[in-house]
């Protein structure tokens, strides 16, 4: 007898150690839960139009310099030599006679030129300035890029967090059709209800299950699409946060004035109106004298082996100071200001139009956010209202006080009401980032 005790304390102390043996093994399975602000930086590094535009935002930052301006001069050599072979015959005045077959001729050109415009009406002033305004729009396109994506990846970030709540909540629910079912099946069993009621509870239960289904397939896709904003395989695998909290603290005031003085697309706006100012200056400078600098080295050489020069060489340099004075180019001048007038004029209107729509967009995003604010509480008190009817009703059932059919519409009344609360903090979380994406502030995170 005292082996076989043995044996069976070995068995339980086996069954005691297992769980904690296959909680050694699980843990470190687990997938780690990726934060928003990992996701951010993450975007930022890999994302494929951030980088696109970083890209471009380089190509803005080589482009301003003199050289494309047009302040420095053309430096250019240049060298040719060439070779022939003729029949010669020439008549001098003298009455000398020359004549042969087979005469080489070689001759050699090289040469070193400068070529500067050393004032062309200011034009390569007014051109640097251009250039350093398309170089500081580089910069405005690249951050609200970022602003941009930043808003993107926030928004599918919670909305993975939406779904997985929604699963969550749907999970809980299922309990309750499960339950009701059961209580369904019994009581017709029995021979106290009628099997119509089974029947229902089981529909009902299997159309929970259905959008189960659908929910974990949302969460999915949007798992993959939000890989593809961070530049990564859709099929990587992660986890987010549970909770959606929005920032009921934000200051309004504070991203309206910000908004005036950030918001990207009315920084990019008036740098187009500077873009067009600096054109405008381009195109009066036509109208001015333009002087040109012109210095040349060169070498000119050629040997011939008959005829009546043999040998001839030029070496030296040369220059000149060329002056061109406008005098009438058709009324092409004066048509291209006048467009860049109107251009100007219409910025001015674009600018003023841009100002009063990110106001209103802003004003919009603040009545969204304030109105899901006070829906999250009115929906939370909702909800436990609805969870303690859920919960009578099932007792009540179960004592045959009510019917399957009130049954069933407290069951979808708990449904609607944790979908609500949800989308709730959803559409708040999503009204403050909006309104941060107005005053350019999803950048700096």
């Amino acid at each position: 007898m005292r082996p076989k005790y043995k044996i069976t304390n070995y068995r339980m102390k086996l069954k005691l150690l297992l769980p904690s043996l296959l909680i050694n093994v699980i843990v470190p399975a687990q997938t780690s839960v990726l934060t928003v602000d990992e996701a951010v930086k993450m975007a930022i590094e890999k994302n494929f139009d951030v980088e696109i535009e970083r890209n471009a935002q380089q190509i803005g930052i080589i482009n301003n310099n003199w050289g494309v301006a047009g302040l420095w001069p053309n430096i250019t050599i240049n060298a040719a030599t060439g070779y022939a072979r003729n029949n010669l015959e020439q008549q001098l005045a003298n009455g000398t006679t020359i004549k042969r077959n087979g005469a080489s001729l070689r001759n050699l050109n090289a040469g070193f030129a400068v070529s500067w415009r050393m004032f062309d009406g200011m034009r390569m002033f007014a051109a640097k300035k251009r250039l350093e305004e398309l170089e500081k729009m580089g910069e405005l396109n690249f951050r609200n890029q970022i602003n941009t994506t930043v808003f993107n990846i926030i928004g599918a970030y919670y909305q993975i967090v939406q779904l997985n709540q929604q699963r969550k909540a749907l999970k809980e629910t299922i309990k309750f059709f499960e339950e009701r079912k059961l209580i369904a099946e019994s009581r017709f069993t029995i021979g106290t209800a009628p099997k119509t009621d089974f029947l229902q509870a089981q529909v009902d239960l299997n159309q929970q299950k259905g959008n189960l289904l659908s929910i974990e397939n949302n969460i999915r896709i949007a798992k993959a699409n939000f890989n593809n904003l961070l530049g990564r395989k859709p099929e990587t695998i992660f986890e987010v946060s549970e909770t959606i909290t929005p920032d009921a603290s934000i200051s309004f005031e504070s991203l309206q004035q910000k908004a005036a003085s950030d918001n990207y697309d009315l920084l990019m706006a008036q740098n187009n109106l500077s873009i067009l100012a600096q054109q405008k200056r381009e195109i009066m400078s036509q109208r001015l004298p333009a002087v040109t600098l012109n210095t040349n080295f060169n070498l000119n050489q050629n040997r011939n082996d008959a005829g009546f020069n043999l040998f001839t060489r030029n070496l030296g340099p040369n220059g000149n100071i060329g002056i061109t004075i406008p005098l009438f180019q058709g009324g092409v001048v004066k048509a291209q200001e006048r467009v860049t007038d109107v251009q100007i004029k219409n910025q001015r209107v674009v600018i003023d139009r841009l100002k009063n729509q990110v106001n209103t967009n802003l004003v919009n995003a603040y009545f969204n956010f304030q109105n899901a604010l006070q829906l999250v509480e009115l929906e939370k008190t909702t909800l436990k209202l609805i969870e303690e009817n859920n919960l009578i009703a099932t007792e009540r059932f179960r004592k045959l006080t009510i019917t399957s059919l009130e049954l069933r519409q407290v069951q979808l009344d708990y449904i609607n009401g944790q979908t609500r609360y949800i989308n709730a903090l959803f559409q708040a979380k999503l009204a403050e980032t909006e309104m941060k994406l107005l005053a350019g502030s999803l950048s700096n995170l």
